[in-house]
C-alpha cells in the first residue's frame, strides 16, 4: 500500500471522516492513503454503508426493506473488497483487505443520493471509478488490472445479490418465485 508518512490523518470526529469521504469520492489518493491505514474509519464506513443500504428502500416505506437494506450493505461492503482481494492474489494480506474496506465504506456515502430518482446509474458509475482507484492505491496496480479486477468482483457480487434477492428476499420487490 502507498503511504506518505509525512502526513498521518489524525481524526477528531465523525464530520472529519465525513470531509474524508468527499475528498475520496473526489479520487484524492493521499485521503484514500490515509483513510486505508486508519482502523478507526472502519466504524464511520459501516455506518455510512448500512445508512446507504437503508435509504435505498425510503420510497417503499417498508421498516424490513430498510433494515434487510442496511444489513445487505455491510455484507457487501466486506463481499465486494472479499473478491476484490481474491483477485488481486490475497496481495500481502490483512491490512490491504480491511484498508481497501475502509476506502470503500466511506466512498459509500455517495450511495446516500439514491433518494434521488435517476441518480443511482451515476452513483453506481462512479463507485466503479473510486474502486478502481482505491485498487490501484492499495493494491498497487495498473489500471488496466485494477478495472478488471474491480469489473470481475461486480460482476461477481450482481450474481450473488441476483441470487439472494430474486430468491429468499424477493417478497421486498415482490417479485414472483
Amino acid at each position: 500500500m502507498q503511504k506518505n508518512s509525512n502526513s498521518r490523518f489524525e481524526p477528531a470526529g465523525t464530520g472529519d471522516y465525513f470531509k474524508k469521504a468527499i475528498q475520496i469520492i473526489k479520487l484524492d489518493r493521499l485521503a484514500m492513503a490515509q483513510v486505508a491505514g486508519d482502523p478507526g474509519a472502519i466504524r464511520f464506513g459501516i455506518a455510512v454503508a448500512a445508512i446507504g443500504g437503508a435509504l435505498a428502500f425510503v420510497p417503499s416505506k417498508s421498516a424490513a426493506g430498510a433494515l434487510v437494506g442496511a444489513l445487505f450493505s455491510i455484507l457487501v461492503l466486506f463481499l465486494f473488497s472479499g473478491f476484490v482481494h481474491l483477485l488481486c492474489g490475497y496481495s500481502k494480506g490483512k491490512e490491504e483487505f480491511m484498508g481497501f474496506v475502509r476506502i470503500i465504506g466511506l466512498s459509500s456515502v455517495m450511495d446516500w443520493a439514491v433518494i434521488i430518482p435517476f441518480v443511482s446509474l451515476i452513483v453506481t458509475v462512479w463507485s466503479i471509478v473510486v474502486s478502481i482507484i482505491a485498487a490501484q492505491q492499495v493494491y498497487q496496480l495498473t489500471t488496466g488490472k485494477a478495472t478488471f479486477v474491480v469489473m470481475m468482483s461486480a460482476a461477481l457480487l450482481w450474481v450473488v445479490s441476483l441470487m439472494i434477492f430474486a430468491g429468499p428476499l424477493s417478497f421486498l420487490y415482490e417479485i414472483p418465485r
